[in-house]
């Protein structure tokens, strides 16, 4: 009965490894999952009053393209060229060029099925750029790394489709 109880024994010790090695792979299979094109981005968003509009397309299959403006007194206030493009090394990066602005890149930091969050520490403001998608709305916002001074951006589908 010796010789069965250390088997037992034995056995049961090696499941606890098992387990280890199985958590420490999967583990690894999840931070190694590459980042992908947030292409529910992809259409034409405007705010409730008309104001901002902002629209993506897909150019490929590593880049993003889009457009946004506001609108005050019958005249664009502001504008920006932007993209989302997945580099050579696997990074995702958000480029954007305000008007009358020098143009800034934010690296993907966080990216999950219906947002993605986009981050640089060493641009002046915006530091961090965050987009996900609420059914039908995208919502956006801007802030500091940290979260201070966010503004927040509700948009819809243009002409309510």
């Amino acid at each position: 009965m010796s010789k069965q109880r250390s088997r037992v024994g034995l056995a049961a010790h090696r499941i606890p490894q098992a387990l280890i090695l199985l958590l420490v792979h999967s583990a690894a299979t999840v931070a190694e999952t590459p980042p992908t094109l947030p292409t529910w981005l992809v259409g034409c968003w405007e705010s409730e009053d008309g104001r901002s509009l902002e629209a993506w397309s897909q150019d490929d299959d590593t880049t993003l393209i889009g457009f946004s403006s506001i609108v005050s007194e019958g005249k664009v206030s502001f504008y920006e060229l932007m993209s989302i493009r997945l580099h050579e090394d696997g990074q995702l990066v958000f480029t954007a060029y305000p008007s009358n602005q020098p143009g800034g890149s934010f690296p993907t930091v966080r990216q999950e099925a219906q947002g993605i969050v986009f981050q640089n520490g060493e641009h002046d403001y915006p530091q961090r750029i965050r987009y996900r998608r609420a059914g039908e709305q995208l919502i956006a916002d801007i802030a500091l790394s940290n979260g201070d001074q966010q503004v927040d951006f509700r948009k819809s589908a243009c002409g309510g489709k």
